[in-house]
């Protein structure tokens, strides 16, 4: 018995031996998104406005859990909608985001704006039923263009 204890000691590696292997990282999972590449400053600006409008939705969801619709609609339309757009065109000079984006890309971003000011005027409505409906049109957009698209 002692020798097959002694046998199988040899045949298993040492732990120093273990220990000096070269640790590999992970491969990371192939990312299958399309580059959109734009200057820093374009970059910079829709990172800016892609963090507001994580805010801006957690806030929506907010005012949703209070069945504060009005107020709901007040953030997705100012925050979200067709009138949050353009409003770095004096900053950028001529350089925004949009500029630079695929003509895809360009388009779910009109969606999500298009979608978050329909959401506003279903909001002020009152029917929560439709509200929500209409606030996952706008998470649709999002999700289709952040699936599809990155800037690095």
């Amino acid at each position: 018995m002692r020798h097959a204890l002694i046998s199988l000691a040899l045949l298993l590696p040492s732990p120093l031996v273990l220990a000096q292997q070269p640790v590999q990282p992970p491969t990371p999972p192939q990312d299958y998104r399309q580059l959109a590449t734009m200057p820093e400053l374009s970059r910079a600006l829709m990172r800016t406005d892609m963090q507001d409008h994580l805010m801006a939705l957690n806030e929506i969801f907010g005012h949703l859990a209070e069945n504060n619709l009005a107020a709901a609609s007040e953030t997705a339309e100012n925050r979200l909608g067709n009138s949050s757009m353009g409003k770095h065109a004096v900053m950028a000079r001529g350089q925004g985001p949009g500029r630079f984006m695929p003509d895809a890309m360009r388009q779910l971003g009109w969606s999500m704006h298009a979608a978050a000011s329909e959401f506003a005027e279903v909001a002020k409505e009152g029917d929560t039923a439709k509200t929500y409906s209409a606030l996952q049109k706008v998470m649709t957009s999002c999700v289709a263009c952040h699936m599809s698209f990155r800037t690095r």
